[in-house]
């Protein structure tokens, strides 16, 4: 039972916390061939007493105790660390070569006295042995702590732990320079130190001092009594004590911090190499003569080893590693065979050192000649600067105001745009929804006025509500209303020659409509004129926005032509030109010209100065093409597509001629124009809407026709006149439309599909002449300039066809008449076959020539 309560104590090695002193860490290789054995030394007397002492309390305590029981001294664990047979072979080893190394210099010392003679020889020799027997003792004695550490680790109960690859190289590199014989400097002396004491510091440090060892002994109390962690006068020995002596590691501390502060910084280490290195090269310069030498001739061998002549070498004879034992430097200038100098290698070799001396020279000369050129020319340099400093300061400032004006005017007119666009969309709604009732109106009228005018055979009863024929007696009213006002017109005008439908039917009947339309335009206009009313007049109108940029233009010219400002000017002035081209309306007969503008005025002249001369490549002379390429022609193109009335002569007259006059005072105005090919494309789009939507011709019997003041004449010659009038306004486009789409919409889709028909189904006299003569005067001469031989267009075969009938009907007609009736009907023949000679019909006006007897 006793026995389940024994716990025999241990002696434990305790943790070494007291450091070593500097002595101890400047001791070489030799100190680590250690016995092990020899490290755990027998009791000392106070260790023996103190045994004694606690086994007297144990006697003392069986007495008091009657569960003790007696244990004998055999029990006493005792640790002792047994010499294993590989550190005994390395420990052999390691005597056998320094025996070796006796020996070796035992018989250098007499090769040394027998050969006195060849004392260089000897010298030489011996050492090479010494530097071969040094590298190999460096290496041996490497692998020797290796292996002991390695051991050294196995008696610790520790696995050897191969260490990191940059651990590796350091220590292997180390071990080289060790090698070589090379002094450690001193920043490696304090890195060896360090690594030294963070080995004591870990836990894993078994201190060997004899005065470190622990007793043996154990202890037999069962009990654990309150003072077993105290470190009591007897216990102080027996316990491990591991806690950490704060004050011993203050004072290594301070230690390091001393050591780091006279040894210096990595820099100062350095500094202090590189000052050495340079001494030792003065050194070499001074004693060994820059030449080649005969080299070292060896007893054995004969063969001659280079020997080193410059600072590099002198610095790798400095760098051999050091061994165990300490080794001073080798002399510098060692004595040397000078059996094999002769005059010409030592003139070849002076020779050779001349001309790199030379070269040296030239290359310095070629140095200075280029750093004197670089100082002439940043002198230059500096001075050009400072006389350019204050005209580059004027220029820096000019462009930061500019720079702020832009970007102040581009917020402002951001602001604007919304409001102009606004603007735009109404005025363009108001026109648009006034030109398509307008339309409506018209074909409302022709659909009333054929219903009006049907033949009883033809017409069918239709019965109406009351509603619907007041409507219509309504609009009759109205139509006849706006003819006679037109006819009043006409007459106070004196105008002469005038037929039913050749007028525009445009005007509003409805006064209350005409008003609503003022005001709304007016409001617009208000609003049109209190655009830029609360911005800063520099910023208000396109004059502010030129004298700003020519001023830019005049100052600095180069960077205005870099800027392309010439092509940026349109898109930045745009907002001012839409806002003042909001209520332009070229159709309108009491709109001004745009060239009448105050922006046109501005543009026109924007970047040019009395008495210069106009450069044909400057940007600046496109600005105004640009501006009528980019807002003008856009603007035509909606009036064409949505205000635009065909059948209205003033209106298609007023068009033609802006265009005529666009194309050919702007030369931007072109084919390769992506916006006037858009407007060109609306215009024949329109024509077309025009032909199916807004003609018609009615067709009546000749008894009908035959009561010229009648209803149905009345239509008939007014649709008849009115489809004239339409040929005559799409021919007017022949210098802009080509030729081929011309004569396509007025030739095939209204002269012969709707006019020739109507000249057939009347009468044949004077009128019906007088409608023939407007046709023919209307078509381009330039269509008929080309042909070739005596046909005309293929599209005018019907219309000659139609002439020469009316020729042989007036003439049938007239020829039992009297002379006076006769003569006026030979007259009328001539006067068609002058048609047919108009429009290149020449087999015809020849046939008819000498059918009837006159000379064309």
């Amino acid at each position: 039972m006793a026995s389940m309560f024994r716990k025999p104590k241990r002696n434990f090695r305790k943790k070494e916390t007291d450091f070593e002193n500097e002595n101890d860490d400047e001791v070489g290789t030799e100190s680590m061939e250690i016995d092990v054995e020899q490290s755990i030394q027998p009791k000392t007397d106070k260790e023996k007493k103190k045994k004694h002492k606690s086994k007297d309390k144990d006697s003392k305590s069986k007495s008091v105790l009657s569960f003790e029981m007696e244990e004998d001294e055999g029990d006493t664990e005792v640790f002792k660390i047994k010499r294993s047979s590989h550190s005994r072979r390395i420990a052999k080893q390691m005597k056998k070569e320094l025996k070796e190394k006796d020996s070796a210099k035992n018989t250098d010392r007499e090769i040394v006295k027998k050969d006195e003679p060849n004392e260089n020889e000897s010298e030489i020799r011996t050492e090479r042995r010494k530097k071969d027997i040094s590298e190999e003792e460096a290496l041996a004695a490497a692998e020797k702590i290796r292996k002991l550490r390695e051991e050294f680790k196995t008696l610790n109960g520790e696995d050897a732990i191969d260490s990191s690859g940059s651990d590796e190289d350091e220590k292997k590199a180390f071990k080289v320079k060790l090698a070589r014989g090379e002094i450690p400097d001193a920043k490696t002396i304090h890195f060896i130190r360090k690594q030294r004491q963070m080995a004591r510091e870990t836990d894993n440090f078994i201190p060997v001092d004899d005065s470190q060892a622990s007793s043996n002994k154990t202890s037999t109390a069962r009990l654990v009594r309150d003072d077993d962690n105290d470190k009591s006068d007897d216990d102080e020995e027996d316990r491990v004590d591991f806690s950490v002596n704060q004050a011993a590691r203050e004072r290594q501390e301070m230690r390091d911090k001393f050591l780091a502060t006279e040894h210096g910084s990595d820099e100062d280490s350095d500094q202090e190499r590189e000052w050495e290195n340079q001494q030792i090269r003065k050194a070499v310069s001074v004693q060994v003569p820059n030449m080649d030498i005969p080299g070292i001739t060896d007893t054995d061998s004969n063969s001659q080893v280079a020997f080193l002549n410059s600072a590099s070498d002198a610095k790798a004879s400095t760098n051999n590693g050091f061994t165990n034992e300490k080794k001073p430097f080798s002399s510098l200038a060692k004595p040397q065979d000078l059996t094999d100098i002769t005059i010409e290698s030592v003139r070849k070799q002076l020779q050779e050192r001349l001309d790199m001396a030379d070269s040296v020279h030239r290359t310095h000369k070629l140095e200075l000649d280029r750093v004197v050129s670089d100082i002439t020319d940043t002198t230059e340099s500096i001075e050009l600067c400072e006389q350019k400093a204050p005209d580059l300061e004027n220029r820096y400032r000019f462009f930061q105001e500019l720079r702020g004006y832009v970007r102040d005017l581009v917020e402002c007119l951001n602001e604007k745009v919304p409001i102009i666009n606004d603007l735009e969309n109404r005025i363009n709604s108001l026109l648009k929804t006034r030109a398509e009732r307008l339309v409506k109106r018209r074909q409302q009228d022709i659909q009333d006025q054929c219903r009006d005018y049907m033949t009883n055979t033809a017409s069918i009863k239709m019965d109406s509500e009351a509603s619907e024929e007041q409507m219509r007696q309504r609009r009759a009213a109205e139509r006849e209303a706006r003819r006679a006002r037109r006819r009043r017109a006409r007459e106070a005008k004196n105008i002469s020659g005038h037929y039913d439908g050749l007028s525009s039917d445009d005007e509003d009947s409805s006064q209350s409509l005409v008003i609503k339309f003022e005001n709304e335009i007016e409001s617009i206009s208000k609003a049109q004129r209190s655009l830029f009313e609360d911005v800063v007049e520099e910023f208000s109108s396109p004059e502010s926005v030129k004298d700003n940029f020519e001023k830019w233009k005049f100052t600095y010219g180069d960077t205005y032509r870099e800027a392309y400002i010439g092509l940026c000017m349109p898109k930045l002035l745009n907002p001012f030109i839409r806002a003042d081209l909001i209520l332009w309306n070229p159709l309108d007969a009491n709109n001004k010209d745009f060239e009448e503008s105050g922006w046109y005025d501005t543009l026109i002249f924007m970047g040019f100065r009395d008495g210069e001369k106009i450069d044909r490549t400057d940007d600046d002379l496109k600005i105004l093409p640009s501006v009528v390429d980019k807002l003008i022609i856009p603007k035509l193109t909606f009036l064409v597509q949505d205000v635009w009335d065909p059948l209205s002569t003033t209106q298609t007259a007023r068009l033609v001629n802006l265009t005529m006059k666009l194309t050919r005072d702007y030369p931007s105005i072109n084919a390769d124009s992506k916006n006037f090919r858009a407007f060109m494309e609306a215009v024949v789009a329109r024509l077309k809407k025009t032909l199916d939507d807004d003609v018609f011709m009615p067709m009546y019997p000749l008894n009908v026709l035959d009561n010229r003041s009648s209803g149905p004449a009345i239509f008939f010659h007014r649709q008849s006149w009115s489809c004239i009038k339409l040929l005559g306004n799409m021919l007017s486009w022949h210098q802009l439309i080509s030729p081929s789409v011309l004569q396509k919409l007025t030739l095939s889709g209204l002269l012969n599909r709707y006019v020739v028909i109507g000249l057939a189904s009347s009468h044949i006299n004077r009128e019906a002449l007088h409608k023939c003569q407007a046709i023919i005067s209307a078509l381009p001469k330039a269509w008929f300039a080309s042909l070739e031989g005596d046909s005309t267009l293929p599209q005018l075969e019907n219309m000659c066809r139609y002439l020469v009938s009316a020729a042989k009907t007036l003439h049938q007609a007239t020829a039992l008449e009297r002379d006076v009736e006769r003569l006026e009907g030979r007259d009328l023949v001539k006067q068609i076959s002058k048609h047919l000679i108009n429009i290149h019909a020449m087999d015809h006006a020849v046939a008819l020539a000498n059918e009837y007897s006159f000379k064309i």
